[in-house]
């Protein structure tokens, strides 16, 4: 069982003293974890960036069972409820637990955190219905003002998906709908079909089946 320390700040600053500070004090009052040694990561990113394009990503790829994340605030894992929900959700799948120090949370492969998880996917779902309220909104006041072009451009929606391909499969692994992940990438959902179609060629078909029973797709990785 590992101890793992995780801290990100957006730009240099002595906020990264605080945030180590704050996780210590919660070990020292907790007595399993007080005596084990941490294994600190650290980086400066924004939170807008996905998990996979950061250290956090490398580092929920080494989760073991058992294995602890631990974080100052719920905020570092991700600036999006959809994000830090799919990152939460990895954690679990992994039977690795995750404890949040200043909202007190601690996230495991049991139902209560199973029931926090779905909090998260509630909230998340009512974040994507508020971005889709806003966006037809301006798309309206665009029209009444005869400045609205519609359309998208071409090229940019199967690349967009492509880009956040682990993000996609996740969540769909979690059951969220094609439809609902095409309104959170802003694409339509043929494109979405069509981006697992062209996954699954090249991972295979079991990517499909799997992400139907609800089951972690892990793609064959090359042979060296």
């Amino acid at each position: 069982m590992r101890l793992l320390g995780y801290i990100r700040i957006s730009k240099e600053s002595s906020d990264v003293e605080h945030q180590r500070h704050e996780i210590n004090r919660y070990l020292q009052n907790n007595t399993p974890l007080s005596s084990s040694p941490i294994i600190w990561t650290e980086e400066v990113v924004s939170g807008k960036v996905n998990a996979e394009n950061r250290k956090l990503g490398k580092l929920l790829e080494t989760l073991q069972a058992n294995d602890t994340l631990i974080v100052a605030d719920i905020s570092r894992l991700g600036r999006k409820t959809l994000d830090v929900m799919s990152i939460c959700a990895d954690v679990m799948k992994r039977k690795a637990r995750l404890i949040v120090v200043k909202n007190n949370w601690e996230l495991k492969d049991d139902i209560q955190s199973s029931a926090l998880l779905f909090a998260f996917s509630m909230a998340a779902q009512i974040e994507r219905e508020m971005i889709s309220a806003r966006t037809k909104a301006a798309i309206e006041a665009q029209k009444a003002a005869g400045t609205f072009k519609g359309g998208r451009p071409r090229g940019s929606t199967s690349s967009k998906l492509d880009a956040n391909a682990k993000e996609v499969i996740e969540l769909l692994e979690l059951g969220v709908t094609k439809a609902r992940v095409a309104q959170h990438f802003d694409v339509t959902p043929p494109t979405v079909r069509a981006f697992l179609k062209k996954y699954s060629k090249k991972h295979g078909k079991d990517v499909l089946e799997k992400i139907k029973k609800g089951k972690k797709f892990e793609p064959n990785k090359k042979k060296k």
